[in-house]
C-alpha cells in the first residue's frame, strides 16, 4: 500500500485505506441486503412459502458476491503476479 502512495505519512495512508475498507464493507452489504430484501419481497407477494422466499432472495445476492470474488481473484493474479528479470 505504501508504494502507492509514497508522498503521504505512513499514520494517513493507514487510515485513509482502513476507512476505505470500511465504507466499502458497509457499502457493499448495505447494496446486497437491498438485493435480497427486494428479491424476497417479489417472491412472498408471488405466494411463495417464507423460507423459499428468504432462500431465494439471498441467491441473487450470493450470486453477485461471487462474481465480485472471482473479478477481484482474477484481478489480483494479473496485477499481483512475480516480475521476473
Amino acid at each position: 500500500m505504501r508504494r502507492l502512495m509514497p508522498s503521504m505519512p505512513r499514520r494517513l495512508t493507514s487510515g485513509l485505506f482502513n476507512t476505505t475498507q470500511v465504507v466499502g464493507g458497509s457499502l457493499g452489504l448495505a447494496v446486497l441486503t437491498t438485493l435480497a430484501a427486494s428479491r424476497t419481497g417479489r417472491l412472498l407477494a408471488d405466494g411463495t412459502p417464507p423460507l423459499s422466499a428468504t432462500a431465494g432472495g439471498y441467491r441473487p445476492a450470493f450470486t453477485v458476491v461471487t462474481g465480485i470474488a472471482a473479478t477481484a481473484l482474477a484481478l489480483a493474479a494479473l496485477v499481483l503476479r512475480e516480475r521476473r528479470a
